[in-house]
């Protein structure tokens, strides 16, 4: 009668551990063959998030005919997380600069980086074969803050534009004359949304 209680007893403690473990996300079945139970570490692991990639360029400000000029294309494709992007963002105003991006893949910075040259003559490359025929974009505009000599955000409402690349070559140039600068092109309109809020949380 005594062992058969025992026995009882051990049952009734193994069901319990095996809920408990299954209520926690822990599989038993896996715990007991492999002798390990995960603590919330591994419980809660992610899965990384995907780089994305930016560059920057070399602006200038003139302040009589309140342009913006590019002084200096695209420079190396930066990568890493969206985060770092925004602190990018904010890197290159500080420093008279302008990150591009953050694009999903390198092609696709690449491919920006075909636009934004000194003058429109310049562009002498073609949009990649893998790029869309409709691309997305969107404006910033800047100040010149010359006691600090570096730029700031404007707050101004801009939408997403979308079109061409002989559309987005349009904007860009027309935009520069009026102190604005287009940033793109995206190859998925939710990328260039995504993109616009991490510039505005610059402003």
């Amino acid at each position: 009668m005594k062992k058969f209680v025992m026995i009882f007893t051990m049952a009734l403690a193994m069901i319990f551990v095996c809920n408990t473990l299954s209520a926690m996300g822990i599989d038993p079945i896996k715990t007991a063959t492999d002798g390990n139970i995960a603590g919330p570490e591994q419980i809660n692991d992610r899965e990384p998030e995907p780089p994305v990639f930016w560059y920057f360029i070399r602006i200038r400000l003139d302040g009589k005919k309140r342009e913006i000029e590019i002084t200096g294309g695209g420079g190396k494709i930066s990568s890493g997380t969206k985060k770092a992007f925004s602190k990018a963002v904010w890197w290159g105003i500080a420093h008279r600069q302008m990150a591009i991006g953050p694009f999903y893949s390198e092609s696709e910075a690449l491919n920006s980086k075909i636009y934004y040259k000194k003058n429109r003559d310049k562009i002498n490359e073609l949009p990649q074969a893998t790029a869309p025929s409709t691309m997305h974009w969107f404006e910033v505009q800047l100040t010149e803050l010359k006691r600090l000599n570096s730029f700031e955000f404007t707050h101004s409402p801009a939408a997403v534009s979308s079109g061409s690349a002989e559309t987005f070559t349009d904007a860009l140039y027309e935009g520069l004359t009026f102190q604005r600068l287009s940033i793109g092109p995206f190859w998925d309109y939710t990328q260039a949304e995504e993109a616009k809020t991490i510039y505005r949380l610059n402003e």
